[in-house]
């Protein structure tokens, strides 16, 4: 038997075309993720930032390195991506904590709560926070002002504080589905055992319950602090109107707001150097700590059951905790925005404003002329970037999982490397690749950000399609090809069919975070590609707060509607796949 296996594997590494999968998806993941990167990389060695064009130089390299101005960005950014991290991590796990190891009443309820802060893209929340703690205009502050008598207001969102604040509450949702699976696997009878044991509830804590969830604690806590290191939706919304840069906000000043008068590319590279390496370097523990998690899993013959915690005194606290994660994620922006764009201009909450309320921000936004050319682009950039990502990662799925291609570890890793390289990044990179190579003449198009929404959204696509393929077993296949059937026939009325319920959830969670994304759409913005999110901003930078919250509103209650349709998409899906 032994020797038979031996011989199948040799006679399939003997194949002249094995490594063929290999090298056909190694050709659109050089194109979307290793070329945009390398020019990158050759760019900062340009004099004038291009690459086509002559010379060589380590002026910007030298130059831009040895500014202590750099650094303190850099050091600056890092205090706010630890902030966020941490923030959205403690709430993430304190709900995940809650909801599957406690007694909390409608724990199914707050499942389906947690995925709604989703529908609030990050920008539209930094706006919701600012309407509300402006320190001049803000609704809260005027109200407190004037329930108080006070002659100054109280809270001020234009600080680091409220940057981590907003870019926190921002990420706990993502927190917290990373860190429920975690603890719905824990076995119970570990802790029963210790407790039986004579053990104190602080040594199951620190000596079962710990090391089972350090993985994900630690690989939740790399993944947020490579979102946060280079987003731009905060920081450009709350920090860079008082001159609090960041990373991402200083990118975006070199390109769009150059003291020069002119893009500095090459300082750009440069900075996009440092940053590349932090980020591949987490990127890199990210991976090895998600692929070595299965050392801290229980094995055990039986189904694990859970132990649940009654909660007894503590449970309206922990309810009130719920409740207000709900007011501050969901309710308080959504009624900010929303009184907000039934008014002529910002005011707080009173008889005078009630009277002023009517919907002519609305008929401003939705009579404007451009509106249904910018919603056509959104929805063309996100059914192109959602079925390119989804097709491509179900391919590199199937040849990471189900065969021995030579070559298909590094395939796997060029997928996963667009976490590393976030849209501030990866827009920087296409506009150096797409302005050197003229004869590919996208830049200024939808396309160029169909085509960065495809890059930056691919790792995801990816690691969800590697997990649904590895629960598909081998003997279907075999059996098909036992059968006669080529492979397009195998995949077409086998694979597909059974990871429909994958593909749906992959493709509605791209499509939808392609609709809200800002950051590459925005570096990557000309005069005729313009997206709800750029509008959305266009109107926020220009001064007009009514009119930006009447879109938002609209944003928003337009993602709430795709992520009902796509969970009933999955729905169907599932039910179509079953038995």
């Amino acid at each position: 038997m032994t020797n038979a296996g031996t011989g199948l594997r040799d006679a399939r590494n003997a194949d002249p075309f094995a490594f063929l999968p290999s090298f056909l998806l190694s050709l659109p993941l050089i194109w979307l993720v290793v070329a945009p990167l390398v020019i990158l990389l050759v760019c900062a060695f340009r004099p004038t930032g291009f690459l086509l064009d002559p010379g060589f130089t380590t002026a910007h390299i030298t130059d831009t390195w040895a500014d202590p101005d750099l650094w303190r960005l850099f050091g600056r950014t890092l205090q706010f991506a630890i902030g966020s991290t941490a923030l959205a991590l403690i709430i993430g796990t304190a709900l995940a904590w809650l909801v599957e190891r406690t007694d909390i009443a409608g724990a199914g309820l707050i499942r389906a709560l947690m995925i709604l802060p989703m529908a609030m893209p990050p920008f539209i929340m930094a706006i919701a926070w600012i309407i509300l703690l402006s320190p001049r205009t803000g609704i809260a502050n005027l109200a407190l002002m004037q329930m108080f008598g006070l002659t100054s207001a109280p809270l001020d969102i234009y600080n680091m504080t409220g940057m981590i604040f907003v870019e926190g509450l921002s990420l706990s949702p993502s927190a917290f589905l990373i860190m429920a699976p975690a603890f719905r696997k824990l076995d119970a009878t570990l802790e029963e055992a210790a407790l039986m044991s004579g053990a104190g509830m602080v040594d199951v804590v620190r000596r079962i319950a710990l090391p089972l969830l350090a993985p994900a604690l630690a690989g939740s806590a790399i993944y947020l602090l490579i979102v946060s290191l280079v987003v731009f939706d905060v920081p450009g919304a709350i920090g860079h109107p008082v001159g609090i840069l960041l990373v991402s906000t200083h990118v975006y000043d070199l390109l769009f707001h150059s003291p020069k008068g002119l893009p500095e590319y090459g300082a750009v590279s440069a900075i996009a150097i440092i940053i590349a390496a932090a980020l591949v370097a987490l990127c890199l523990v990210y991976q090895r700590l998600t692929r070595t998690a299965g050392r801290f899993t229980t094995i055990t013959g039986k189904a694990s059951r859970q132990r649940t915690i009654p909660l007894g005194r503590a449970r309206p606290f922990a309810q009130a905790g719920v409740v207000l994660f709900v007011l501050l994620t969901v309710i308080a922006p959504i009624c900010a925005i929303g009184w907000t764009s039934l008014l002529p201009y910002q005011m707080a909450f009173s008889m005078d404003a009630l009277r002023q309320m009517s919907f002519a921000n609305h008929r401003v936004f939705l009579t404007d002329p451009a509106l249904l050319k910018v919603i056509g682009h959104s929805l063309m950039i996100a059914l192109t970037a959602s079925f390119a990502a989804t097709g491509l990662a179900m391919l590199i799925a199937w040849v990471v999982v189900k065969t021995n291609a030579p070559g298909r570890r590094l395939i796997d890793l060029l997928a996963f490397l667009p976490l590393a390289f976030p849209g501030v990044l990866i827009a920087t990179a296409l506009i150096y690749v797409y302005l050197s190579i003229p004869l590919v003449r996208i830049y200024g198009t939808i396309w160029i950000i169909a085509v960065a929404h495809t890059t930056v959204f691919l790792s995801y696509a990816s690691r969800a399609m590697n997990a649904a393929m590895l629960q598909l077993h081998n003997e279907l296949e075999e059996a098909a090809r036992m059968s006669g059937a080529h492979w397009l026939t195998m995949m077409r009325r086998i694979v597909v069919p059974l990871l429909l319920p994958a593909l749906a959830a992959v493709w509605i969670w791209v499509f939808t975070h392609s609709v809200r994304e800002l950051s590459s759409a925005l570096l990557l913005q000309g005069r005729d590609n313009a997206t709800l999110p750029t509008l959305l901003f266009s109107y926020w930078n220009q001064g007009y707060p009514t009119t930006t919250a009447a879109v938002a509103i609209w944003l928003v209650l337009g993602l709430v509607a795709l992520m009902a349709v796509g969970q009933g998409l999955q729905a169907i899906a599932t039910r179509r796949s079953s038995p």
